[in-house]
């Protein structure tokens, strides 16, 4: 029986966005994952009180907008019942449970974007996962490897084995709430789907 790989991409998405889509299509293929599973999580631990996120009901509905019509993309409401604050360790822990009891074997990979190394260390136990599942990190330039200060000889492997070269997208979900609070146009960063969800729901009313 063959081995399906799955790429696991959690997040807050708020809004879920091109860049989020881009980084998980180029991750997808170059590494021949089967799929990739979209997480929503109930509350980043590293997310300031001072921006709450959107409801986890609204981001979970944009996200399945975004992913609708995407042959492999899937979302996963794993999140849903979990007390927040969301730490990924336990997610994947839950996941990879889950999935044992499940007939079919499945290799999980975390997938990232390179902006999210420097943190990476903060992380509630990283050791444990890296020890747990693959990490595949899309980079522009690999730089980000540098600025990692740790002395955990199975973070930087992990690191230095998952980086994967893919092309720029410079958008953040700051970028476009900031977009939104100020009346610009953001058709351009969100698929039309959720921009229609966003407008309907008035979700980043402008300022």
């Amino acid at each position: 029986m063959s081995i399906k790989k799955v790429g696991l991409f959690g997040g807050t998405f708020d809004p879920i966005h091109m860049g989020h889509l881009n980084l998980a299509f180029e991750l997808m293929e170059k590494k021949q994952l089967d799929q990739v599973w979209f997480i929503p999580v109930q509350l980043n631990p590293h997310k300031t009180a001072q921006d709450p996120p959107v409801s986890f009901d609204h981001r979970l509905a944009m996200t399945q907008l975004a992913l609708e019509g995407i042959p492999y993309f899937f979302v996963k409401d794993v999140e849903k019942q979990r007390p927040p604050p969301s730490y990924t360790i336990h997610t994947l822990q839950a996941i990879v449970a889950e999935e044992a009891l499940n007939p079919g074997p499945h290799q999980f990979y975390l997938l990232m974007g390179e902006d999210a190394l420097p943190g990476f260390i903060r992380w509630h136990l990283p050791e444990e996962i890296v020890r747990l599942v693959p990490l595949l990190i899309g980079s522009r330039s690999g730089s980000w490897l540098y600025e990692i200060k740790d002395d955990s000889l199975a973070i930087w492997e992990a690191i230095q084995k998952g980086l994967t070269p893919t092309r720029l997208m410079d958008v953040s979900s700051t970028e476009i709430r900031q977009r939104f609070k100020q009346g610009l146009y953001c058709g351009h960063l969100v698929p039309a789907s959720v921009l229609t969800y966003i407008q309907e729901n008035q979700l980043y009313p402008s300022n």
